[in-house]
C-alpha cells in the first residue's frame, strides 16, 4: 500500500513539473521546435504562460489553442513567481517597455479602427475597435509579420495582426502625409488616422487635429461636422491649467450649475418625491448597492422610468443622478437652460471654459466639480442625457 502510494505521489509531482503556468523573467527568444532551429517571436518580461509543458530540462513547450505551439530553450527565465531583484534586460525593437503611456512592454497601433477579433482571423466575430495610438500591452511578439497576437480587451482577450502595431505615430507626419494625398480615399484614410490618434493625445495635439479634420469636412460639404470640430478645439484650449473647476463650483454656490424641472434649479438638498414623480412617473425600484461609493449612510438609488436619484431613508431628500432630457427635464449652466432641443453646438458654447473631457467615441463631455463630474450625452445632435459621476 505504501509502494502504491508513493507511485502515485511521484506521478502527481511529475506531471505538476511537465504541465505548468509560468512567469517570463526578461525577454526571451521563441523557437520552432525543440531544438531551438529558427527563432519565431519574442516573449516579454511578466508574461503569463499557460499550458506550459517541460520537455526536458532545457526545453519548455508552450500550446496556444490559436497561436499554435513555440518553444523555450532558456529555461532559467521561466520563474513561478516574478520579484523585483529579477534582472531583466531590455526588450528588443520595437518593443517599448515603458513609457509616458504605458508601463509595461507595448507597441501602439498604427491604423485608424483596428478591429479586435475573437479569434485569429479576418473571419472571426469581431468584439471591439482599437483607435490609433492606443498602447497594446504585448506578452508576446511574433516575427512573422502576418501573424497574430493576443492582446487583453475589456476585461478578456482578443486578437490583432501584428503588423498593425509599431512606435507611436507622429501626428505631424501624419498631417504631412494627408496634405499630400491627393486621392480621396487617401486622404480619408490618413484624417481617420489623425482624428483618433488626436483622441489618443494630449488636449493640445486634439485640438491641433480637430482643426484639421474641420478644413477637412469643409472641403467635403460636411459644414455641421466643420462647426463642432472646430468649437471643439476652442474648448480644449479653453481648459484651464490650474483649479479646473473653482468656476463650476462659485456657480454651483450662485445657483446657476446643475439640474433643473421646469427650469426650476434643483434644491440643495433635493427635490420633493412629489416633484420628481410629478416630472418622471412612479418610483420604479430602490436599492442600496454596497459598492456604490456615492451612497452615504442611509442612503439608496431610487429609479425612475427616465431618472435616478440618490435618496435618504431618513430625512426623505432626493437629488438627481441620471437624468434622461425631456418631459421638462434640463440643466442650467449660469443663465442657459439645457433641454432635450439643446444641440451639440449650443452646448459647447455655453460650457467652454468649464468643459474639461470630450469623449469622442461616446458623443460625451464632462465638467468636473472636484470630486465628481457631469456628463452630457449627446444622440443624434442634441442633448440625450446627464449623468452626475462620482470619483471614489
Amino acid at each position: 500500500m505504501k509502494q502504491t502510494i508513493g507511485i502515485l505521489c511521484f506521478l502527481i509531482s511529475a506531471y505538476a513539473l511537465g504541465q505548468s503556468k509560468l512567469y517570463v523573467s526578461t525577454p526571451t527568444v521563441a523557437y520552432n521546435d525543440a531544438t531551438g532551429t529558427t527563432q519565431v517571436g519574442i516573449y516579454t518580461r511578466g508574461a503569463y504562460l499557460e499550458n506550459v509543458e517541460k520537455v526536458n530540462k532545457d526545453v519548455f513547450k508552450i500550446t496556444n489553442e490559436f497561436l499554435g505551439t513555440t518553444y523555450i530553450l532558456d529555461t532559467e527565465n521561466l520563474k513561478e513567481v516574478l520579484v523585483s531583484q529579477d534582472v531583466s534586460e531590455a526588450s528588443p525593437a520595437p518593443i517599448i517597455d515603458f513609457d509616458d503611456y504605458y508601463g509595461s512592454p507595448h507597441l501602439f497601433t498604427v491604423v485608424g479602427g483596428l478591429k479586435v477579433r475573437k479569434e485569429p482571423n479576418h473571419q472571426s466575430e469581431t468584439i471591439g475597435v482599437l483607435y490609433n495610438g492606443t498602447p497594446v500591452g504585448i506578452d508576446y511578439y511574433p516575427y512573422d509579420k502576418e501573424a497574430w497576437t493576443k492582446i487583453q480587451f475589456n476585461e478578456g482577450q482578443g486578437y490583432i495582426p501584428v503588423k498593425y502595431l509599431g512606435k507611436r505615430p507622429n501626428l505631424n507626419s501624419l498631417i504631412t502625409s494627408y496634405k499630400k494625398a491627393t486621392e480621396a480615399k487617401d486622404q480619408k484614410r490618413f484624417m481617420q488616422r489623425i482624428v483618433e490618434l488626436g483622441w489618443n493625445s494630449n488636449d493640445d495635439d486634439n485640438a491641433k487635429a480637430l482643426l484639421i479634420f474641420a478644413d477637412y469636412a469643409d472641403k467635403n460639404a460636411q459644414p455641421e461636422r466643420a462647426a463642432i470640430a472646430r468649437l471643439q478645439s476652442e474648448v480644449l484650449k479653453a481648459i484651464p491649467e490650474d483649479e479646473e473647476f473653482d468656476k463650476t463650483l462659485s456657480l454651483i454656490s450662485k445657483k446657476l450649475f446643475g439640474f433643473t424641472l421646469n427650469n426650476v434649479i434643483e434644491p440643495k438638498k433635493g427635490f420633493s418625491l412629489a416633484t420628481l414623480e410629478k416630472t418622471f412617473g412612479k418610483v420604479k425600484d430602490s436599492y442600496a448597492h454596497l459598492d456604490d461609493c456615492a451612497l452615504g449612510d442611509y442612503e439608496s438609488n431610487i429609479l425612475f422610468a427616465s431618472a435616478e436619484c440618490i435618496g435618504h431613508d431618513i430625512n426623505k431628500t432626493y437629488t438627481l443622478r441620471i437624468v434622461q432630457m425631456g418631459n421638462g427635464a434640463g440643466f442650467k449652466i449660469n443663465n442657459s437652460i439645457l433641454d432635450e432641443n439643446t444641440t451639440e453646438k449650443e452646448f459647447l458654447k455655453t460650457g467652454k471654459g468649464l468643459i474639461n473631457t470630450i469623449l469622442s467615441t461616446d458623443k460625451a463631455y464632462q465638467i468636473p466639480t472636484g470630486d465628481s463630474a457631469y456628463r452630457f450625452t449627446f444622440k443624434d445632435g442634441k442633448l440625450s442625457k446627464i449623468e452626475l459621476i462620482y470619483f471614489c
